[in-house]
């Protein structure tokens, strides 16, 4: 029964064939399928329906231990299952997009929460042209800071979290060039520093072929990745070691004008492979740690 296939007739009678099966059968049968196969198992009946939810709900969270999805993403009215939450948090998604005169300041969070342990990488894409001011950055938000605005585009902070002193940890990279912003608790002042990375594109320019860039979450660390110029990945120093225990994955504008995209790509739980020769070139910083107001 369980390699039976679920398309076409002969799958969708297998499934059914199951409701005649002991509940403790049905439940172990369940726990061995792939989500593809339990839709289908789901939709013989409505008990075949609440075991597919339960074990998927399992899965889920045993895949994603460390995820939190959003608590505001709804079904219409109603809350979905688990599985669903995952599902609907961690698709890929667009947090910016389009050419405006001037952009609101802004902090934007993806709709779910990491647990600092990791390993997790946030991969985006990004893109800035016809920009005098600098681009959209991406980082992340202590998760302990509420989100104080739901307007357009989605739940956000006003203003760049990374570029003014509050009472939660911000920090952002600007993957054009490698300049890492951070603004800590209790701190007056923003540190601002420049990873050895090359500058690549130029945001000024009336447009730029979208960069691959990302994150990598591991051990309350934290390591800025972007693909260079010879279209593979490469890592930067490490920026952070004592994260907040629970971070929110952001995209951050201040000041902007000109063509922005943003996406967030995927969520990974391992570090995209490089080359360690070539890697070790990018390491260090071309300018340390500054404080700036």
């Amino acid at each position: 029964v369980c390699s039976a296939q679920c398309n076409g007739a002969e799958g969708s009678g297998a499934m059914a064939a199951l409701n005649g099966f002991p509940y403790g059968v049905v439940e172990a049968i369940a726990e061995h399928l792939g989500l593809h196969d339990l839709l289908p198992f789901g939709a013989t009946s409505l008990e075949m329906h609440w075991i597919a939810a339960k074990t998927a709900s399992g899965a889920a969270k045993y895949a994603f231990d460390g995820v939190l999805p959003a608590a505001y993403l709804r079904l219409g009215p109603r809350e979905p299952p688990d599985w669903l939450k995952f599902l609907m948090a961690l698709q890929p998604r667009c947090l910016v997009r389009g050419n405006r005169k001037v952009w609101p300041d802004q902090t934007r969070p993806l709709p779910f929460v990491l647990d600092t342990t990791g390993p997790w990488f946030v991969e985006f894409k990004l893109v800035a042209a016809g920009a005098p001011n600098g681009t959209p950055t991406i980082g992340l938000v202590d998760a302990g800071c509420p989100v104080t605005s739901s307007g357009e585009g989605g739940r956000h902070w006003p203003g760049d979290l990374s570029r003014r002193g509050t009472e939660r940890f911000a920090i952002s990279l600007a993957p054009y060039d490698g300049t890492v912003l951070a603004a800590r608790p209790g701190s007056p002042t923003r540190c601002r520093a420049r990873l050895r990375w090359e500058k690549i594109g130029d945001e000024q320019q009336k447009w730029n072929d979208p960069m691959s860039c990302g994150f990598l979450i591991e051990n309350r660390k934290l390591k800025f990745f972007r693909v260079g110029g010879g279209g593979a990945w490469h890592s930067g120093e490490t920026v952070c070691e004592d994260l907040p225990k629970q971070v929110s994955p952001c995209m951050f504008m201040s000041s902007y004008v000109g063509f922005a995209l943003v996406q967030y790509v995927c969520l990974w739980n391992s570090l995209p492979e490089t080359c360690p020769h070539c890697d070790a070139n990018f390491q260090g910083f071309a300018e340390p740690w500054d404080s700036w107001n």
